[in-house]
């Protein structure tokens, strides 16, 4: 590893092979609009800022690049929600279980992507 690799976060990728860029909009699924809302109105409101996103995001490490790009944003605004003391992973947990059933839903650890059996 040379010296300007030493300090390189998971999103640092400039000058590496990243594979092919799909050109087409797939549109954004349902969820992925709610986290982009969500998002947007803690911004908006103050509670966070994008640089805090960003460091929670990096911070994922090799997972970041196991993750699609609203899995990555879901994953930073639950990090930072939860360093506020905004919600507690008790309440989250309890939150996301109630939709889970309320939906049927599975839990998202089962999905081929979080397996590396897909991406």
């Amino acid at each position: 590893m040379s010296v300007n690799h030493l300090n390189r976060g998971p999103q640092d990728i400039g000058g590496e092979h990243a594979g092919a860029v799909d050109p087409i909009d797939h549109g954004m699924k349902f969820w992925e609009r709610q986290a982009n809302a969500l998002r947007s109105v803690l911004q908006r409101n103050k509670v966070l800022r994008t640089d805090e996103l960003r460091r929670a995001a990096e911070d994922l490490g090799e997972r970041y690049s196991k993750l699609q790009y609203f899995e990555i944003t879901t994953s930073a605004l639950r990090t930072i929600l939860l360093e506020k003391g905004l919600i507690t992973e008790h309440e989250l947990t309890a939150r996301m279980d109630a939709v889970r059933e309320r939906f049927n839903v599975p839990d998202e650890m089962e999905s081929p992507v979080k397996k590396g059996t897909a991406r």
